[in-house]
């Protein structure tokens, strides 16, 4: 994605701040952690040397104005980088989805399920709906934590029960003109896929990279090999690597499902580092990436059209 003028302004009001507040973390640090060193150590000596009442007082009132400062500095860098997030994001979709509708609930869970990438979960949680178009091409997407239930119990009969995550990330869903009346499925061979095939045959294509990292399912053969060029192949390959974590793909009939499930780690504001239109490069696009997925997959070309004609 190319940088606009309102952004690179946006970035360089971001370094200014930058240094600022990493000033003010770097000195609140150099006191903090000695300070909380220092108190550590004479209530080591308290305990288990000489009990001086001095040394106890001195010692609480040391550890405790260094772990205040400590996690002043903590605080203060979370929140600039949550600050930052959230305003870049803003200029983006204000750039290329102005249209752009947003919810704090997240898709509902049958659209998350639809696509087949994991098992039903015990608990759930979505979060962040945006709905947009760009390009003519609707989509929408939020965040997704799906969990499944751990029981335990112990030599006394006692049961407990916890919750655990199992797929955590953002998922993408676009409609397209063109019905293909089928399903094709590409899914990242890394980490573990609940669904797998979801009763559908397995396909390879010619490109023997792209079949070591995904396996591919469709119900058509016809449907792999016309939807998975070379071309897109090596787009999807990509687009799999402007992301951590598993990446998963599904067109069905007229929809494209892609999943992130990346534990929202893909996202890294710097902050110890300047920050630049070459570091920020690569967050600007994740940031956009319902136009990116759009445009290297070519979701508005004519073999996306709704009057494109039968496969």
């Amino acid at each position: 994605m190319d940088e606009s003028e309102a952004l690179k302004k946006l970035i360089s009001t971001f370094e200014a701040e930058r240094k600022v507040k990493l000033q003010t973390v770097i000195v609140l640090n150099l006191i903090g952690w000695p300070l909380l060193v220092i108190g550590v150590a004479l209530l080591f000596v308290y305990v288990f040397i000489t009990q001086h009442l001095a040394l106890l007082i001195i010692g609480t009132i040391l550890t405790v104005a260094g772990l205040v400062l400590a996690v002043v500095a903590g605080t203060k860098k979370s929140s600039f980088i949550r600050s930052v997030s959230k305003r870049l994001q803003a200029e983006i979709n204000k750039e290329l989805f102005p249209d752009a509708t947003y919810n704090v609930n997240g898709l509902p869970i049958q659209t998350i399920m639809k696509p087949g990438f994991f098992e039903a979960p015990d608990r759930y949680y979505t979060r962040d709906y945006m709905g947009a178009t760009y390009k003519g091409i609707q989509f929408e997407k939020s965040h997704y934590q799906l969990q499944r239930r751990d029981q335990r119990s112990d030599s006394h009969g006692n049961t407990s029960t916890t919750y655990v995550d199992y797929a955590v990330g953002t998922m993408y869903h676009f409609i397209y003109g063109r019905d293909f009346g089928g399903v094709l499925r590409i899914l990242e061979k890394s980490g573990f896929n609940f669904s797998r095939s979801g009763g559908l045959p397995k396909y390879e294509t010619e490109y023997i990279n792209f079949n070591r990292k995904f396996s591919v399912y469709s119900s058509d053969e016809q449907l792999v090999f016309y939807l998975l060029t070379p071309q897109i192949q090596e787009k999807i390959m990509s687009l799999e690597s402007k992301a951590k974590g598993q990446f998963y793909m599904a067109f069905m009939k007229d929809e494209l499902f892609i999943a992130t499930n990346d534990n929202d780690a893909t996202i890294s504001i710097p902050f110890d580092k300047e920050m630049n239109d070459e570091n920020m490069a690569g967050i600007i696009e994740y940031m956009a990436i319902p136009a990116v997925f759009i445009t290297l997959l070519g979701l508005t070309k004519t073999k996306f059209e709704k009057n494109a004609g039968v496969k």
